[in-house]
């Protein structure tokens, strides 16, 4: 059940993230607050039930809510730049690069260092 909290988690910071940038990349490229908005709103409910989903299985499974967070703000800092370089097609910068770097070794040392 761990691991399935994981990956909720992993999906729904995913597509949260891919509603605000797709929204973003709408509203830039059309300048319609209404076309971004309503282009954004199912994934944005998608992503939102799979994360509470997950923050509920992940509760259960690893009986400590710092766990669950820790591993939710490091799927954000590790998605968001990825989706950065490859959706909207910017390029990181030197901290973004490092921070990025920080947040994968943030995650491991959240799952395997108790």
């Amino acid at each position: 059940m761990g691991y399935l909290a994981l990956a909720l988690l992993f999906f729904g910071e995913s597509v949260m993230i891919l509603a605000e940038e797709r929204g973003a990349k709408l509203y830039n490229l059309s300048g319609a607050f209404g076309t971004s908005f309503a282009g954004t709103l199912i994934p944005l409910v998608v992503g939102a039930v799979a994360l509470i989903i997950a923050y509920m299985l992940g509760l259960r499974s690893f009986h400590n809510i710092w766990i669950v967070t820790a591993v939710s703000f490091g799927s954000i800092l590790i998605v968001e730049p990825l989706f950065d370089l490859f959706y909207i097609g910017n390029v990181p910068t030197l901290g973004s690069g490092i921070g990025f770097a920080l947040a994968v070794l943030g995650i491991g040392a959240a799952l395997f260092i108790r």
